[in-house]
């Protein structure tokens, strides 16, 4: 059971898209057309990609001794792609191809001199330049995609994507340059102090050399033998390493002084790590991509996730700002912590060098201590010009992090990457199925009028007797459809074999409004039971709008308005027909009008005179609803056929005419489905067509 309703369910889907092809079709070649249309209407768009390898630069210029271990920065790649979509890059490479003329005059929005033109021209590269990394590598693709304006964008999209490249390494060079170079700077300072010290240094031992007129005949002269000279060794070479430090840790803030708050913050990594204040640098990063993502989804500025980003930076800002003062404030410390202790070297060695002075003569004490301090001073100053000058060889043979591994090609004339005409004529295709679908089974929401028999079963409690196809002529027509008689054959057996018309001989055929087919359908049922034998009389009782007369070609002159009128004999109002056993009553015509002319005595008396005389006797009855004509016909027969045609008027017009049908006393018998599409609507035909015996059988069940 539940097999069968489900196969039933599908088979409804099916029926509407079967009813309602034609809006499927046209609305699925409309789309499918403007699809197309569209498609070949949209500028070609051509793309050229440069692929590069970015990687972290471990080894910038640093200090004396302070090259240390740097950890990873996880946002490294991240900020990179955010510097290479940066507006710097893309106003560099608009000014290196003079993008704004070419782009400009391209796209018809250049104007020679206005800074609006270049900015739409940086805008419009913008929005062209993307930026892709291949994954688990440090390898990214720079893509350059540009509509067809001109016969030149293949050549254009391959310029610009190299150029960015370019550019970017270039400014990456650059930031680093500046870097080194002001790290330089402050090593030279630092060599000009001790070249100072070195000279001080010579002065004051060449002064003490005249003062007591000491002959220098050897590296040892003056040395004695009443100090330890390991203990004194010992303190010499403390006392020189502290100096050297110091004279590092005063390089390094002298270079932390001469720097600006930005580069002091790039170059801090490399002076001196704090790995809390790399931390803070790092969240901020991670903090300003997920604020420019926020803005480039279209959120404003007032939106909650936007402020509270914004309010985190700020905060992070202040946070680095605190983190960079104390850092340097440490480094002043330590600084000053390694003067402390180099000072108190500096007084033990001379209170050690005091005593040995004046244990061997205080002259040469002096001078010894005099030249002890001038070799310091000249290794300490020959160190630092050794890492200037190895320094400075390097910046003179930069070496960049950015590697151009993959330069951009010129795509070819044919090799446009959009639009993509297969693809799109695919989703035409698709969205004009589904687009007609849909529409087809809006349309069939919004109907309701009669579409299926279970609609009249249903909300009538009436049963279909008969299902009539769509084309149907008259039986007198040489034209009409030999095929279309079993349709009125099954009526014919349905209405026999009724009980509510059991033994009954006359039969009213009415509909709920004009045009859905009663006329036709009275006679063609009349012509069927006038060939299987029979007396069969038609009585035109439509008084308003006859049809009979039409359909048999023949006079209206005389008829039912005239017997009823009294004018006419009953006898004289019937003629035979051509079609044997067939005989008819016209509506006929009166001056007078025939308002009210079916509301007397002798309406019920000509009913009962035909039955006697006739073995089936049909009227065609006006429409039960406006006419009153009806109500009074169907009231005095013995049974009613209602035609309801086919997806033409609302269920509720049906509904009515079966109502006023019982409201006034008439039997209705079932229900004839007028006008079904065959080709749409199959199923109904299908089924009553071959649910009931076929003629030869039905003839010998009647025979018998």
């Amino acid at each position: 059971m539940t097999e069968t309703n489900e196969s039933l369910h599908f088979l409804d889907y099916w029926r509407v898209i079967r009813s309602r092809k034609e809006i499927v079709i046209v609305v699925f070649l409309l789309v499918v057309l403007t699809g197309v249309l569209i498609t070949y209407s949209m500028p070609k768009v051509f793309m050229s990609s440069t692929l590069i390898r970015v990687k972290e630069d471990t080894q910038d210029i640093t200090s004396i001794g302070l090259d240390r271990y740097r950890s990873r920065d996880p946002l490294f790649l991240r900020t990179q792609f955010e510097i290479i979509q940066s507006r710097p890059i893309r106003e560099d490479v608009v000014r290196r191809l003079n993008l704004n003329e070419v782009l400009g005059k391209a796209y018809g929005y250049y104007v020679s001199g206005q800074e609006k033109s270049m900015e739409q021209t940086i805008r419009l590269l913008g929005r062209a330049t993307k930026v892709q990394q291949y994954r688990e590598t440090n390898l990214i693709q720079i893509r350059v995609s540009l509509s067809e304006p001109k016969g030149a964008v293949p050549e254009v999209v391959k310029n610009v994507a190299d150029e960015i490249a370019r550019a970017y390494r270039d400014q990456d060079i650059e930031r680093n340059r500046l870097i080194a170079e002001g790290s330089l700077t402050a090593m030279r300072k630092s060599i000009e102090e001790q070249n100072v010290k070195v000279i001080a240094a010579e002065a004051n031992r060449e002064e003490i050399r005249k003062k007591y007129n000491i002959t220098i005949t050897g590296p040892n002269v003056g040395a004695g033998t009443s100090i330890d000279k390991r203990t004194l060794e010992q303190l010499e070479y403390m006392t020189t390493v502290t100096r050297s430090e110091v004279a590092q840790k005063k390089a390094l803030i002298s270079t932390i002084t001469n720097l600006p708050p930005n580069k002091l913050l790039e170059a801090q990594p490399r002076l001196a790590p704090d790995q809390g204040l790399e931390q803070l640098v790092a969240d901020k990063r991670r903090a300003e991509v997920e604020f420019e993502k926020l803005k480039a989804s279209g959120l404003g500025e007032n939106h909650d996730s936007v402020k509270g980003l914004k309010q985190a930076i700020e905060e992070l800002n202040a946070k680095i700002k605190s983190a960079l003062e104390g850092w340097i404030t440490g480094i002043q410390a330590d600084c000053n912590a390694s003067v402390s202790k180099l000072d108190a070297l500096e007084a033990n060695l001379k209170a050690k060098k005091d005593s040995e002075i004046q244990a061997e003569g205080k002259g040469y004490r002096e001078f010894e201590k005099a030249d002890d301090d001038l070799e310091q001073a000249k290794k300490i100053r020959d160190a630092v010009k050794v890492k200037y000058e190895t320094e400075r060889m390097s910046l003179d043979m930069p070496r960049s992090t950015v590697e151009i591994i993959e330069p951009a090609k010129a795509p070819d004339k044919d090799d446009w990457v959009s639009p993509d005409f297969t693809l799109n004529i695919i989703l035409s295709i698709v969205v004009g199925i589904v687009a007609g679908i849909g529409l087809a089974y809006f349309i069939e929401y919004l109907d309701t009028s009669v579409k299926t028999i279970e609609d009249i079963e249903k909300l009538m409690g009436v049963s279909v007797l008969g299902v009539i196809p769509q084309k149907v002529r008259s039986f007198v027509d040489e034209a009409a459809d030999a095929s279309h008689k079993e349709a009125y054959r099954v009526l014919r057996t349905n209405i026999q074999f009724s009980k509510k018309l059991s033994g009954a001989k006359t039969l009213c055929v009415t509909s709920g409004s004009v045009g859905e087919g009663k006329s036709l359908t009275i006679f063609n049922l009349s012509y069927v039971y006038a060939q299987l034998g029979g007396r069969i009389l038609i009585v035109d009782s439509d008084l308003h709008r006859p049809r009979q007369h039409k359909i048999l070609g023949v006079s209206n002159n005389v008829g039912l308005a005239n017997v009823l009128a009294g004018d006419v004999d009953i006898g004289n109002a019937i003629f035979s027909t051509k079609v044997p056993n067939l005989y008819f009553i016209p509506s006929g015509r009166l001056s007078s009008g025939v308002q009210g002319l079916l509301d007397n005595r002798r309406l019920k008396e000509l009913i009962a005179e035909l039955r006697e005389a006739y073995d089936m006797v049909f009227f065609d009855a006006p429409p039960i609803i406006g006419v009153s004509d009806a109500s009074l016909l169907v009231r005095e027969v013995e049974g009613t056929l209602l035609v309801i045609q086919h997806r033409k008027y609302p269920r509720s017009v049906s509904c009515r005419a079966k109502d006023m049908i019982e409201n006034v006393g008439g039997n209705i018998v079932g229900v004839v489905l007028n006008n079904i599409n065959i080709s749409r609507d199959y199923s109904y035909y299908y089924h009553h067509y071959y649910s009931y015996p076929k003629y030869g059988e039905q003839a010998k069940t009647d025979k018998k």
